[in-house]
């Protein structure tokens, strides 16, 4: 199974959700590797602090990507793939290859229309694989509820004609995991919220995974 982690906009929390899902499942004793197509390895730098056990590639090429996709079939149960900023050929080829997309996507004016711009291309490409549609999931991040842009996108990501998320709260946490190489389960009390609301989401969208391998 192949999960890419996509948006056309840095700063949104690919790596952020890359990273954790990829731990996650590791602790749930898949045998998971992860892509790291972003040019600044981001992911990859953090995984090997968090979770070392698990193999990384750092592809930031569609031809890359498409010519190691049989071996990571082969060879893993679960691929996830930190897209890069922008809809790239890159983006593009994990979006072709992908059982399940998922596109964090942030409260503001600039990150609402990259979310646009991505769905669309969601779109083309599910033209092209009208056999077998990936699943398409909307993570929307960095949440804080009582104000309006936060509000605005969870509406979209409701009326959107792909499914949403409940998401995850703006909290420091998530910052803090990424600058001490960690994932917020493991860093204690400090980071509870966090660490619950991310598992509630991995619960929520992968607790059966037979829902991205349709």
């Amino acid at each position: 199974m192949f999960i890419g982690v996509v948006n056309q906009k840095g700063g949104v929390g690919k790596s952020t959700l890359a990273v954790h899902l990829a731990a996650w499942l590791y602790e749930k004793g898949v045998k998971v590797a992860l892509v790291d197509a972003d040019s600044q390895s981001s992911s990859t730098e953090w995984l090997s602090e968090a979770q070392p056990e698990i193999d990384s590639f750092q592809w930031q090429e569609a031809a890359e990507i498409f010519e190691g996709s049989d071996a990571l079939r082969e060879n893993y149960e679960v691929v996830v793939f930190d897209g890069p900023a922008g809809l790239n050929a890159a983006t593009k080829a994990i979006m072709v290859l992908a059982t399940g997309i998922l596109i964090p996507c942030g409260p503001s004016i600039l990150d609402l229309r990259a979310l646009e711009e991505a769905l669309i291309v969601v779109r083309e490409v599910q033209i092209t694989r009208p056999d077998s549609l990936p699943v398409v999931r909307l993570v929307p991040n960095k949440l804080q509820k009582r104000y309006r842009l936060s509000q605005e996108l969870m509406h979209v990501v409701h009326d959107a004609d792909v499914a949403g998320s409940t998401g995850l709260s703006l909290l420091s946490a998530y910052a803090d995991a990424a600058g001490q190489g960690t994932v917020v389960w493991r860093m204690g009390s400090k980071a509870e919220k966090a660490a619950r609301e991310m598992n509630r989401l991995f619960d929520e969208i992968l607790s059966d995974t037979s829902t991205l391998e349709k």
